[in-house]
C-alpha cells in the first residue's frame, strides 16, 4: 500500500492507495491536537491497516511545518522514508514557468495529474485557501497560471471587514437577487466567485488560443459543480492520485519496490 500526504494551508489530505485504487482517504487539521503522528494512527486503525502494511509513501507541502510533520509521523510508525515532490521531482510534465523553484508541490502535482489522467491542453483549478489555475499544453508543458484568495478567504474578509455583517455559509443561493441581508451576502459570495472563476477560465482559453479541458478539485470544487459549464470534471481526488501516481513513477525510475 501507498500512502500520500497533501500538507495545505489549512489541512493535510490522506490517501491510502492499493495500486492505483484510493481505499481511504481523509482530512486532518494543520496542527492537530495531539499531534499528527496520533491523528495518523487513529485514520490507520479506522481503516484497520498497520502501519507496517505501508511500503512507500508521498507528500507534497505548501505548508513546510506540516509537511516536516508528516516526515516525523512517517518515521515515529517506521513507515517508508516519503518521496517529498519539489520542482525538481520527475512527474511527467515539464515546468516552463519563469522560476521552477517557486512553483507550489501541490500545483504541480495537480497539472501532472490532470495531464496524466485526462491530457493536455488541460487546465487543473484547486478550490483551497486559495484557489489555484495551472495551465499545461498538449506537450506537457507547464505553462503557469493564476493563484487568487479562496472563496472561504473571501467570505471571512467580508464579514470581518464589516461592522453589522453576519458570518453566514459559503453555498449555492436560490437566486442571484437577495431579499435580506444573508441572502444577499450569500449571493454575492457565491455569483461574485462564480463569476471571477468563469473569467479566468475564458481569459486564459483566449490568452492561449486553446480550447482546454478544465478539472476542478479541492474541498470547495463541489460548491459550483452544476453552477457553470465551464468546468468539465470535477475529480476531488485529484491531488491524490497524482501523488500516488508520481510515487509510482519514481519507483519505476529507481527500480526501487515498496517495502513490507
Amino acid at each position: 500500500m501507498v500512502l500520500v500526504a497533501d500538507a495545505g494551508n489549512t489541512n493535510i489530505k490522506l490517501g491510502l492507495f492499493e495500486r492505483e485504487r484510493l481505499l481511504a482517504s481523509a482530512r486532518l487539521m494543520t496542527g492537530a491536537p495531539g499531534g499528527l503522528t496520533r491523528e495518523l494512527l487513529s485514520f490507520l486503525h479506522e481503516k484497520k491497516i498497520s502501519p507496517g502494511d505501508i511500503g512507500a509513501a508521498a507528500v507534497s507541502a505548501v505548508v513546510p511545518k506540516a509537511g516536516q510533520a508528516f516526515l516525523e509521523s512517517a518515521r515515529d510508525l517506521r513507515i517508508a522514508p516519503p518521496l517529498v515532490v519539489t520542482s525538481d521531482t520527475k512527474t511527467g510534465i515539464r515546468i516552463k514557468t519563469d522560476v521552477p523553484a517557486e512553483l507550489g508541490a501541490d500545483r504541480l502535482v495537480n497539472a501532472a495529474a490532470a495531464f496524466h489522467y485526462y491530457g493536455g491542453p488541460v487546465l487543473a483549478v484547486d478550490f483551497g485557501t486559495a484557489t489555484t489555475y495551472d495551465v499545461v499544453t498538449e506537450k506537457g508543458e507547464l505553462l503557469g497560471g493564476v493563484i487568487a484568495p479562496g472563496v472561504g478567504i473571501c467570505a471571512e474578509a467580508l464579514w470581518e471587514k464589516t461592522a453589522k455583517l453576519p458570518k453566514v455559509a459559503v453555498e449555492k443561493p436560490g437566486s442571484v437577487l437577495g431579499t435580506n441581508t444573508v441572502s444577499s451576502m450569500k449571493s454575492g459570495i457565491f455569483y461574485g466567485y462564480l463569476g471571477q472563476l468563469e473569467y479566468f477560465i475564458r481569459r486564459l482559453k483566449a490568452e492561449l488560443e486553446a480550447d482546454f479541458k478544465v478539472v476542478a478539485t479541492g474541498g470547495l470544487s463541489r460548491l459550483f459543480e452544476g453552477a457553470t459549464t465551464e468546468i468539465d470534471v470535477f475529480d476531488p481526488d485529484l491531488t491524490l492520485k497524482g501523488l500516488n501516481y508520481i510515487s509510482m513513477m519514481h519507483r519505476q525510475q529507481t527500480g526501487a519496490t515498496i517495502s513490507s
